[in-house]
C-alpha cells in the first residue's frame, strides 16, 4: 500500500512539474501576443486617423507574427483593401530591378563590369553617358547619373507631374537621359538616381529580347510563387485589385486621387503586402539568387565613396560598421531597407537580422502616411 502511494505521489509531482513547464512554455506565447495587440493598436489608430489605408504584414522568421489590411481601395466605391489589393510599390521595385539583373549575371547575358554604353549600342541618342559607367555603378547609385532634380524647370512643376506625364519609348527614354547633364564621374560619389534604375529594365529587354513585364514573371514572381505581383507598361491595361491612389489636400479638405502616371517610367511594379513579405525572405534563402548574388545586393558598396551612406544593390544596408543618412531604425539590428514613395502610394520592406522579423506595408493615402516615422514605430513596439 505504502509503495502505491508513493507511485502516486511521484506521479501527480511530474505532472505538476511538467504543468509548471508548460506554462513557462506559453510566456513567449502571451508576449507575441502583447506585442501584435500594440501592433493592431497602431494600425488602427493611424487608419481611423486617415494616415494609413492599406496592407501590412509581419513576420518572424517566416512566420506570420501580424497580418492585417484596413482602409478603402477605391473612394468612388467605398471597395475595401483586402489580402490581394495591390499597390504601386514604388521605389521598393529596385530590388527587384537589381535581382533580374544578378539573374542575368549568374545566366551568363550580362556582366557587372559591362559598360553601359556598350550595353546601349542599339540606340540613338543626341546626348551622351560616361563611358566607365558599368552595371555595378548603376546597381549601387554610384554611377553619377542624375535624379528628377535635373529636368528642365517646366517638368519640375506640381512634383514633377509634368515629367510624370510623358509617354516614353525605350529609345525616346535612352535619348531623353542622355541629354541631362551628369552628377559626377562614375564611382566618385553616392548619388540616389531614379534614372539609372529606369535604364535597367531597357538593358534587361534589350538582353532577353522581352517586354519587363514578362520578364518578371518568368524568372522571378512565377519560380517565387509570388502571384499578386506584376508589372505593367501600358496605361491602357486594367491591373486587377489595383487600389487608386489618393492625396488629401488641406486646403480643399477633400482626398484627390492620382489620375494619371506613365508606366513605361522605371517600369512600375504592384504587390501586396503578403508577397512583398515573401521576398524579402528570399534575401535569406540561397537557391532562386546564389549565396554570392544575395552578398553583392546586402553588402555596402559605398565603403570608399561616401562613409555617410550605405546601399547595396536596390537594398539600404544598416549594420555595425555601416550606417547611412537615408534611414535610421535606432537599433541595434542589422537589417536591410527600402521604402517607395510615388503619386498616392507609399511602400516600405525591411528585413530585420536575417529574417528575425521582416515587415512588409503598402499605403494608398500617400501624402498622409508617413513610412520612416511608422516603421520606426513597428520596430520600437517589436525590439525595444
Amino acid at each position: 500500500m505504502t509503495k502505491i502511494l508513493i507511485t502516486l505521489f511521484t506521479i501527480v509531482c511530474l505532472l505538476v512539474s511538467m504543468g509548471c513547464r508548460q506554462k513557462k512554455e506559453e510566456v513567449p506565447h502571451k508576449s507575441f501576443q502583447h506585442l501584435t495587440q500594440k501592433i493592431d493598436s497602431l494600425f488602427k489608430a493611424q487608419n481611423q486617423q486617415d494616415l494609413f489605408h492599406g496592407g501590412v504584414v509581419i513576420t518572424q522568421k517566416g512566420e506570420t507574427l501580424y497580418e492585417s489590411y484596413l482602409g478603402i481601395a477605391d473612394r468612388s466605391w467605398n471597395i475595401p483593401i483586402e489580402q490581394d489589393t495591390k499597390f504601386d510599390i514604388a521605389s521598393v521595385n529596385k530590388s527587384m530591378i537589381a535581382a533580374l539583373v544578378l539573374k542575368a549575371v549568374e545566366e551568363g547575358k550580362l556582366h557587372l563590369e559591362d559598360k553601359l554604353v556598350d550595353l546601349l549600342s542599339g540606340f540613338s541618342y543626341e546626348g551622351n553617358f560616361h563611358p566607365e559607367i558599368t552595371l555595378h555603378h548603376m546597381l549601387s547609385h554610384s554611377s553619377g547619373l542624375p535624379d528628377y532634380d535635373a529636368v528642365s524647370e517646366p517638368l519640375r512643376l506640381n512634383h514633377f507631374l509634368p515629367f510624370k506625364r510623358l509617354r516614353f519609348t525605350n529609345e525616346s527614354y535612352v535619348d531623353f537621359i542622355s541629354k541631362i547633364e551628369l552628377v559626377n564621374q562614375p564611382g566618385k560619389q553616392f548619388y540616389y538616381s531614379n534614372f539609372a534604375y529606369h535604364l535597367l529594365p531597357i538593358l534587361l529587354e534589350e538582353t532577353y529580347q522581352k517586354p519587363f513585364g514578362e520578364l518578371l514573371n518568368e524568372k522571378l514572381t512565377r519560380p517565387l510563387g509570388l502571384e499578386h505581383t506584376v508589372s505593367e507598361s501600358k496605361n491602357e491595361i486594367v491591373i486587377p485589385k489595383l487600389a487608386n491612389a489618393y492625396n488629401y489636400q488641406k486646403e480643399t479638405g477633400q482626398w484627390h486621387q492620382n489620375l494619371f502616371i506613365d508606366l513605361s517610367l522605371g517600369r512600375r511594379i504592384f504587390s501586396t503586402a503578403s508577397d512583398l513579405n515573401r521576398w524579402a525572405q528570399v534575401m535569406d534563402n540561397p537557391g532562386w539568387l546564389s549565396a554570392t548574388s544575395l552578398k553583392l545586393m546586402q553588402q555596402n558598396h559605398q565603403t570608399e565613396i561616401d562613409e555617410q551612406f550605405s546601399y547595396g544593390y536596390g537594398w539600404v544596408v544598416i549594420d555595425a560598421k555601416n550606417k547611412s543618412k537615408m534611414v535610421d531604425l535606432g537599433i541595434q539590428q542589422p537589417y536591410i531597407i527600402h521604402g517607395g514613395s510615388t503619386e498616392g502610394y507609399k511602400a516600405m520592406l525591411i528585413n530585420i537580422n536575417q529574417g528575425a522579423y521582416v515587415i512588409s506595408f503598402l499605403s494608398n493615402v500617400g501624402n498622409r502616411t508617413h513610412e520612416i516615422q511608422l516603421a520606426q514605430e513597428i520596430v520600437n513596439i517589436l525590439i525595444k
